[in-house]
């Protein structure tokens, strides 16, 4: 999906993370909810260069 923030164009890159309904971690509302966890193992994804209000940083 193409976003725009600030008159800056950039696309979103969403997470395609397979997750498995685990045990049941509560009550909100009246409403249990279930824990989350996902199927494979998570690695660390490669730095990125970024830049905000013209400062470069890397996360």
């Amino acid at each position: 999906m193409e976003m725009k923030y600030r008159g800056i164009n950039y696309e979103e890159q969403p997470s395609m993370l397979e997750v498995s309904e685990g045990e049941i971690g509560g009550k909100y509302r009246g409403h249990t909810w279930r824990v989350h966890r996902p199927k494979q193992n998570l690695r660390h994804p490669a730095l990125r260069e970024l830049t905000y209000r013209g400062i470069s940083y890397r996360v």
